[in-house]
């Protein structure tokens, strides 16, 4: 498991970073795997050549109030407020201001691409989850359906409180969908290097999956979309850090 580096945040307060370096990955899933969607292949070597810190969770309220300053999940629907939840109600204009206000202070930050998201939660693994391929370990590593939704709580839990991956990041599978830097589209079959998805489209990538979501969709390789202006109760993000 890596180590976190803290970086200050403008306002106050930091931000704790895993330092991932850079490799080569199998992305997406085959076309055997168990709950797989047709979105996710096909399944092509990626090089991700540059090695990146990445949010050892996602953003937190208190994070955010402390960049931001705003509420914006304040007297809305199916939240609780606590800052080491995550900050949700956030769309992804949202999140590239939050990584502009940061730029302005220090460092180089940005949304994850899909790919590097995707590398940095699969930790070498070609299994459904980061953690293998037992359905019955999913509680152990995530908030999802079977132990949030179904169970009465209707809200995102606090970060960091299930197992991490190998990498020691938490939360990459379920608790609150995490936007990236991507529009959505049709994989490539030929292998690619630091791949940045298409030009255009009309939604943005979402992965992880969310607390609402069931086991098969908290998996390394799903993926999901929003337009850019979408605010919900169970999607929040990670930052990247440059260097």
């Amino acid at each position: 498991m890596s180590d976190a580096e803290a970086f200050t945040l403008p306002g106050g307060g930091t931000i704790e970073m895993v330092r991932i370096e850079a490799g080569t990955f199998t992305m997406g899933s085959a076309e055997s795997e168990e709950g797989r969607w047709s979105d996710e292949g096909p399944p092509h070597e990626v090089t991700i050549s540059r090695g990146f810190y990445l949010g050892k969770t996602v953003v937190t309220q208190a994070q955010w109030v402390q960049v931001m300053g705003t509420y914006p999940w304040e007297k809305q629907d199916l939240v609780l407020e606590n800052p080491d939840h995550p900050a949700v109600y956030v769309s992804w204009e949202d999140a590239q201001e939050f990584k502009g206000r940061l730029n302005e202070a220090e460092g180089t930050y940005r949304l994850p691409t899909e790919a590097e998201w995707e590398f940095a939660c699969r930790v070498g693994t070609t299994t459904r989850w980061s953690f293998g391929d037992d359905e019955s370990q999913v509680g152990e590593y995530a908030w999802y359906r079977g132990n949030v939704w179904d169970a009465g709580a209707h809200y995102a839990r606090p970060v960091g409180t299930k197992k991490p991956n190998p990498r020691g990041l938490y939360d990459m599978h379920g608790n609150v969908w995490e936007w990236v830097q991507d529009w959505h589209g049709t994989y490539p079959d030929a292998a690619q290097i630091d791949p940045v998805g298409p030009e255009k489209g009309t939604i943005r990538v979402l992965r992880g999956s969310g607390y609402s979501s069931l086991a098969r969709a908290v998996r390394s390789a799903f993926r999901y979309g929003y337009t850019e202006t979408r605010r919900f109760h169970c999607i929040g993000f990670r930052v990247l850090r440059e260097g």
